[in-house]
């Protein structure tokens, strides 16, 4: 159990989310990779997430977040056996950025 914590990294997110909000909170979120299922029982995969901040600099977080059983073994048995439309995929080629909308104070 504490190796599947350790696996997902959450001392490193809470470092760098400490990070993010010193910088004066994010600007803009950008996905930059997915990795492959990892693990039998408990399968992960790992991101790579740039958040740019409010103080021009950037912070990459690398969680590995969980992900449904079934979906890792079709994905695993798809890539064996080397399914064109699995097998043409790369993890990189799912990455995009989102802005992060400012909050407006309530004036009152």
């Amino acid at each position: 159990m504490l190796s599947a914590l350790r696996r997902l990294g959450i001392r490193d997110s809470f470092r760098a989310v400490r990070e993010i909000v010193r910088g004066g909170g994010p600007v803009a979120v950008r996905l930059v990779s997915v990795g492959r299922p990892e693990g039998l029982l408990v399968p992960t995969t790992k991101f790579v997430l740039e958040v740019e901040r409010r103080d021009g600099g950037t912070t990459e977080l690398h969680p590995s977040l969980p992900v449904p059983p079934p979906y890792a073994w079709v994905y695993r048995v798809a890539r064996v056996l080397r399914v064109p439309v699995v097998r043409s995929v790369e993890p990189t080629d799912l990455a995009f950025s989102v802005r992060v909308p400012r909050r407006r104070d309530r004036g009152g």
